[in-house]
C-alpha cells in the first residue's frame, strides 16, 4: 500500500481544488489524470503496449469480455442519464462539471483527456493499483474502496457519488472477473470515445465555421 500514498494524497488535493476553483475544472482534471497516468506508467510500469497488442489477438478471452463490458457501461450510462434524474427530480447530484470555453485548444484538451488520459489513468489507479486479490473479504473491501474513490473524483454529493459508482461498476466487475486490466481499459477507452466523439467533433466544426 506504500505506493498508494502519493496518488491518494493527489486525489485529496484534486477534490479540494475542484471545490474551491470550479471555473478551472478542465485543467484541474487534466493535471490530475495526467499525474496519475505518469505515476503508474513511468514509476510502476503498470501498462505495457506489448501486452495490450498481444491481447488484441484474442477473440474469446479479450474482445468478447470487452464487448460485454462496453454494453455494461452503455446500460449504466443509460440508467444514470435517463432513469435516475426522473426518480430524483430536483435533487442535486453534486457532479463536478468540467467547464471549458468554446475554443479549439480547450476542446482538444477535453477530447484528449476524456477519451484517452482519463480512462487509462482510472483503470491503472482505481482498478489495477487499488483492488487486491486474496480472500473474498479483501477483494470485496478493496473493490468497494475503488468504486468510492473513483466516484469521489467526479462528484461531491451523495446522489452523484452513487451515480458514478454505478458508472464504474462494469469496468470494475470486468477487472475482478478476468484480472486482466487491458479488458477493462480497452472497454473504457472505447466507451469514452463513443460517448464524447460526437460532441467534440460538433464543437470543433462550430469553431471553424464561426
Amino acid at each position: 500500500m506504500n505506493r498508494l500514498y502519493i496518488p491518494l494524497l493527489w486525489e485529496l488535493l484534486f477534490i479540494i481544488t475542484t471545490i474551491h476553483w470550479p471555473k478551472y475544472t478542465l485543467y484541474l482534471f487534466f493535471v490530475f489524470y495526467l499525474g496519475i497516468l505518469y505515476y503508474f506508467y513511468y514509476f510502476y510500469k503498470q501498462f505495457s503496449f506489448r501486452k495490450l497488442k498481444k491481447n488484441f489477438g484474442r477473440i474469446v478471452t479479450f474482445w468478447i469480455p470487452v464487448a460485454l463490458t462496453f454494453a455494461g457501461l452503455y446500460i449504466a450510462n443509460y440508467i444514470k442519464v435517463q432513469v435516475i434524474p426522473y426518480k430524483f427530480i430536483g435533487v442535486r447530484d453534486g457532479t463536478v462539471q468540467i467547464i471549458y470555453h468554446n475554443e479549439l485548444f480547450p476542446t482538444i484538451i477535453y477530447a484528449l483527456m476524456m477519451i484517452v488520459i482519463k480512462p487509462v489513468a482510472e483503470e491503472l489507479f482505481y482498478r489495477k493499483a487499488l483492488i487486491k486479490f486474496g480472500s473474498k473479504k479483501k477483494v470485496i473491501a478493496f473493490t468497494l474502496l475503488s468504486l468510492l474513490l473513483c466516484a469521489l473524483s467526479r462528484a461531491h454529493g451523495l446522489l452523484g457519488i452513487a451515480e458514478w459508482m454505478l458508472m464504474a461498476l462494469p469496468v470494475t466487475i470486468a477487472y475482478v472477473a478476468t484480472r486482466n486490466i487491458y479488458i477493462s481499459l480497452t472497454a473504457h477507452v472505447l466507451f469514452e470515445f463513443y460517448d464524447n466523439i460526437y460532441s467534440v467533433v460538433y464543437a470543433i466544426a462550430r469553431i471553424f465555421n464561426r
